[in-house]
């Protein structure tokens, strides 16, 4: 009973530790938060007597189940008898004897989710469908593993709700620049998606490190009409540039002349001016038509 109490001292040890960004631990305060934290508690005396004694009978079993194995980026939680008794993060073999005891390892690894492809409507109420990547990792493993029965089911569920209640406060491009989109607006976007997933999952004791859209495209029912749409308004843009352009071109040409010397009347100089606009605004090859007078 004296060498079981060497190698599993009753009191356990205290320590609760959680992997960061830079990947080292640091020790996490379970009274801090909200009330749904699960602190370390004392077991009773009593208790680990009838361990310890269930071992010293079992001896063989005990000796062969106590060796407990914890690799780098994970922790070990140990519930003794219904209590949370220690938190493990430290690599390496531990000794602790299991009877009485329950173990789940907890990986704090960094993870990547792809959410599922869905038809979400934008602002302007367009089809769009949207998809997205989550890397996240794990904190606080006794959030993760009390206060919510599937950690990554629980983090890929509410990337699915964000994405929609975040893509639907956007259109899908907008015509003033200064306007955020979904499809110029990448980087505002991102921050606010990975803002609102990780107020949801910090229950779980979860970091969301990055929540990017992989994919955005309207949805196949509208996609010809939007490319239609498109189209049209390039053309427009396009002629209003080339109009612009030709404007600038006959200004410039009366204004040379006007400093050569050349004396235009106001009938020649609008004469040239419809002509000038007439060849550079068309879309074809223009050609001069010359009246004949007998």
């Amino acid at each position: 009973l004296q060498f079981l109490y060497f190698i599993d001292p009753w009191g356990g040890e205290r320590n609760i530790m959680s992997g960061n960004k830079d990947g080292h631990t640091h020790p996490v305060d379970v009274d801090a938060g909200d009330d749904m934290n699960t602190p370390i508690q004392e077991v009773p005396c009593y208790m680990h007597v009838l361990r310890h004694f269930l071992g010293l009978i079992l001896l063989p079993f005990t000796l062969f189940m106590m060796w407990k194995t914890v690799q780098p980026r994970e922790a070990l939680l140990v519930v003794c008898f219904g209590k949370l008794w220690k938190v493990i993060d430290e690599p390496g073999c531990h000794v602790i004897v299991p009877w009485g005891c329950g173990f789940s390892t907890i990986s704090t690894k960094y993870i990547t989710i792809d959410t599922e492809k869905s038809t979400i409507s934008d602002l302007n109420g367009n089809p769009v469908i949207v998809g997205a990547i989550v890397n996240y990792h794990i904190v606080d493993p006794i959030k993760a593993h009390f206060n919510v029965e599937h950690v990554h089911e629980y983090v890929r569920v509410n990337a699915g709700t964000v994405l929609k209640a975040v893509v639907s406060k956007y259109p899908y491009e907008s015509k003033d620049p200064s306007h955020p989109s979904l499809k110029n607006a990448s980087e505002e976007v991102k921050q606010q998606l990975a803002e609102e997933l990780r107020k949801r999952v910090k229950i779980a004791g979860v970091h969301v490190s990055l929540f990017d859209l992989s994919d955005l495209y309207y949805a196949p029912e509208i996609a010809s009409a939007m490319l239609i749409r498109q189209q049209a308004q390039a053309t427009i843009d396009a002629r209003h540039l080339i109009v612009a352009g030709a404007v600038e071109i006959v200004g410039g040409a009366l204004t040379g002349l006007s400093s050569k010397g050349v004396r235009v009347s106001e009938a020649e100089a609008a004469k040239i001016a419809s002509n000038l606009l007439c060849v550079l605004c068309s879309d074809g090859h223009t050609q001069n038509v010359l009246p004949l007078h007998a």
